[in-house]
């Protein structure tokens, strides 16, 4: 199977299938890779190995894969403020624990 992920136009009913062999195969991989690190190489470890290989390219071909576009770029998405002070030089001291709520690593602002 090539890596190029090409986008199809599938029928509605074909993605309803695809994307719930999208989820069997994935509850597949973990059942794979729980008894891999057991080393437990039985006839469990070959059925879910089966099941995967049957409905991984089901979901592959025909399944609905999200892109996420991460544009950090522009204002708000760096780790400096407007003065250009990093965020973690803007705090001055650590309260280890507080004791009206009990919550430890509180940050106390500069003033």
């Amino acid at each position: 199977m090539d890596n190029s992920l090409v986008i199809h136009k599938s029928s509605l009913p074909l993605r309803w299938i695809a994307n719930t062999c999208g989820s069997i195969s994935g509850w597949a991989i973990l059942r794979i890779s729980y008894y891999d690190e057991l080393e437990n190489f039985n006839w469990k470890y070959k059925l879910h190995s089966f099941i995967w290989k049957i409905t991984w390219p089901v979901y592959y071909k025909w399944g609905t894969f999200y892109e996420f576009n991460f544009d950090m770029n522009g204002d708000g998405w760096n780790d400096y403020d407007s003065d250009g002070v990093p965020y973690w030089e803007q705090w001055v001291d650590w309260d280890y624990e507080d004791e009206e709520t009990g919550d430890a690593f509180r940050v106390i602002e500069k003033s």
